[in-house]
């Protein structure tokens, strides 16, 4: 008799389990798809990029075909791709457990007339995945004004969720992302000699009482904390201005006496122990600079020239890799930018935060925060734009936009839905702007905000 009860439970567990996974309903249509259907490619870039993105990731790797239609253009005489197209088709894959695969687009010949485009099509897409609505994609070899668009803002690369300083461009459509990790200084190329620490990388600077470079060694580091404490009131001594104010950076502005220019002690994310650090100078070359630095306990001096570029708010070197590197776009090309940075711990002492949002504002970019309350983001319309107040401070929306679910807290994190943003481009165009989710509480990932915007007046 218990031999037959037994057998009965397990029948009854098994058809259970069956049962149970048969009424499990099965996941919905995997979409594979540009991430917009209109992108700008100005006469301001010589390359720029374009994505195809997945619903949600797969176990094993997702080929793609994308097909190319030219318009007054001929691949390899005007225009290139990387990787390199066979017979008009771009073979891609999505790696496994990613969510996207970019290819870049190079111009041959700058001169353009502007009305040049290139039609992608996904011809085809590997199982499981299929082809989504978003199946094709105009680049214009012009600058377009964009009448809004969703967008999914990659910072997250693999497993890595902040891995990326993502700038996008509001009237372009598109993003460009760096890794945050990519440069330590940035040197301003406006009508003052100033550099700024990258806020992305936990950057922190002191000045030494020395201007002797060689002078300066390892003893200089003692009694010296460069590590961020929000406790400590001094610590803000050792950041840039988290507003983005290029008058208030660690670093003085560069003297044309080069005997005033002092030497700084530098430390950087994951190189916060005094033997790590470096140790910088920076004079005046002609309309640029120069650059001198070594690790603390080294006897090595390296030297390094950077130029400024009327084109690019800043021009950005490695002290890591010892090369002048690409990071933010041409100062026309973007708006605002999403990434890891310094910010203001609420004690007016410097933190390290995720989902950071800073503006363009020394390319001319304006912004606001408006309340639900006062108008919903369905009726901000043209206006409404007189009775908008427009900042030019760098962190008009920094992390005003998302809550986070901190220790005690009973607020849930996700996207705060009592507030938008207005943009005002360099060229006078108004954009509404709201994000839409950001972590896995509002539906989002975190790495990967999702955002919506619409023009709401044309530029002059």
């Amino acid at each position: 008799m218990k031999k037959i009860s037994k057998y009965l439970l397990a029948s009854f567990l098994l058809f259970s389990i069956n049962a149970c996974n048969d009424d499990e309903p099965p996941l919905p249509d995997n979409f594979a798809g540009f991430e917009a259907k209109d992108q700008g490619f100005d006469n301001s870039k010589t390359e720029t990029e374009v994505r195809v993105t997945l619903s949600r990731a797969e176990t094993a790797p997702v080929a793609v075909k994308v097909n190319l239609i030219p318009s007054k253009l001929t691949y390899g005489t005007d225009f290139t791709t990387d990787p390199a197209a066979t017979g008009n088709s771009l073979d891609l894959s999505i790696p496994a457990g990613a969510t996207s695969v970019s290819f870049k687009v190079k111009k041959v010949v700058t001169s353009l007339n502007g009305d040049e485009n290139i039609l992608f099509k996904i011809a085809t897409v590997a199982a499981p995945a299929v082809a989504g609505a978003n199946n094709e994609l105009k680049l214009s070899f012009s600058a377009i004004t964009s009448t809004g668009s969703t967008a999914t803002l990659n910072g997250k690369v693999g497993d890595v969720t902040y891995a990326n300083s993502v700038y996008f461009d509001l009237s372009g459509n598109s993003q460009t992302g760096v890794d945050r990790k990519s440069w330590n200084l940035g040197f301003y190329s406006g009508p003052d000699f100033r550099v700024i620490l990258n806020p992305a990388c936990q950057s922190t600077a002191i000045a030494t009482s020395k201007t002797d470079f060689s002078a300066v060694t390892l003893a200089d580091s003692a009694g010296v904390k460069l590590n961020h404490d929000p406790s400590d009131t001094a610590s803000v001594h050792i950041v840039d201005d988290w507003t983005g104010n290029i008058t208030k950076t660690v670093i003085a502005a560069v003297s044309a006496t080069d005997a005033e220019n002092k030497v700084y002690l530098y430390s950087y994310e994951g190189n916060k122990s005094a033997d790590k650090w470096f140790k910088v100078k920076i004079s005046r070359n002609g309309e640029g600079y120069k650059v001198q630095y070594a690790r603390l306990g080294s006897t090595a001096i390296k030297t390094l020239d950077v130029a400024k570029n009327a084109d690019f708010n800043f021009a950005f070197a490695s002290l890591e890799t010892d090369k002048v590197v690409p990071v933010e776009p041409r100062t026309r090309s973007w708006d605002f930018s999403w990434s890891y940075s310094t910010y203001n711990s609420g004690l007016n002492t410097p933190y390290w935060v995720q989902d950071y949002v800073g503006i363009n504002h020394l390319g001319g970019v304006e912004a606001a925060q408006v309340m639900t309350a006062t108008v919903s983001y369905a009726d901000f319309k043209e206006s409404s734009i007189a009775a908008t107040t427009f900042l030019k401070t760098g962190d008009v929306i920094g992390t005003k936009w998302r809550a986070t679910a901190a220790p005690g807290s009973t607020t849930p994190a996700g996207v705060k839905t009592d507030r938008f943003y207005v943009i005002k481009d360099a060229a006078g165009n108004v954009y509404k702007l709201r994000f839409i989710s950001y972590t896995s509480t509002d539906g989002g990932e975190r790495g990967k905000p999702k955002l919506e915007y619409e023009l709401v007046k044309k530029g002059a």
